[in-house]
């Protein structure tokens, strides 16, 4: 650090004291009213500097982000529609899960209305052959409403009751000889059928209109049992 000192002195004033009119300088009378101008003394002003030698500024370091390449730009842009795309395959996915929802109620309900039809003229043509109408009264009454009140998969519904009624009918044929007198393969097809259609069944769904539908499938299955027992009785008969 190095110091100086500059003197810096005043202008003298060339104005009149007495009238206020401004002299040139180096008058000693005013030109206006001829009063002699006194230049007064000023003492002389120090101003004191101080050197001092430059800093250097290390200007802040910031962050510089790499630029962004082109394929980061086209992997942003082609990421943009895959909102919109699953958006729409996940209602593609909804609308399918409903549509398979409704077409497994169509054909659960188809195959049991298939077992029913099976079965019940099954043991109704047997009851026929034996002339025993009871049976196949009976018969067409209990599996349509067994098949009613169980809840399957459609392959379930399907051939659970129609194998029962089978094993039924050839348990039945076995056992004759032993008891000629008891239309023994009609009633075990009955009651094959009839344990077979509620064997492997599950709870019903909590949705409102599959719980209504529940409450009338079994009085669906009994009027549809005693339909096709009376036909396979005339039939057999």
């Amino acid at each position: 650090m190095v110091e100086g000192k500059i003197t810096l002195m005043a202008n003298p004033s060339l104005t009149c004291i007495y009238c206020g009119a401004i002299n040139p300088e180096g008058t000693n009378r005013c030109k206006a009213c001829g009063a002699p101008i006194e230049i007064p003394v000023v003492p002389p002003v120090t101003v004191t500097t101080i050197n001092t030698p430059p800093r250097n500024i290390t200007p802040p370091i910031t962050s510089q982000r790499a630029d962004t390449t082109p394929e980061q730009i086209r992997d942003a842009l082609d990421a943009a529609p895959l909102n919109d795309q699953l958006k729409e395959g996940l209602k593609a996915a909804g609308l399918g899960v409903g549509a398979l929802g409704v077409g497994t109620f169509f054909a659960r309900t188809a195959s049991e209305a298939a077992a029913i039809a099976f079965s019940s003229f099954m043991v109704g043509y047997l009851s026929g052959m034996n002339n025993n109408g009871l049976i196949a009264l009976a018969g067409g009454l209990v599996i349509g409403l067994m098949v009613g009140l169980a809840v399957k998969r459609p392959i379930g519904a399907l051939l659970s009751a129609p194998l029962g009624t089978l094993l039924g009918f050839l348990a039945g044929k076995l056992l004759q000889p032993s008891l000629p007198a008891l239309p023994l393969p009609a009633l075990l097809a009955l009651i094959g059928g009839a344990l077979f259609a509620i064997l492997g069944s599950r709870r019903t769904s909590s949705n409102i209109v599959a719980k209504w539908y529940g409450r009338f499938r079994p009085f669906l299955g009994m009027v549809g049992g005693f339909m096709f027992a009376m036909l396979g009785y005339i039939i057999g008969k």
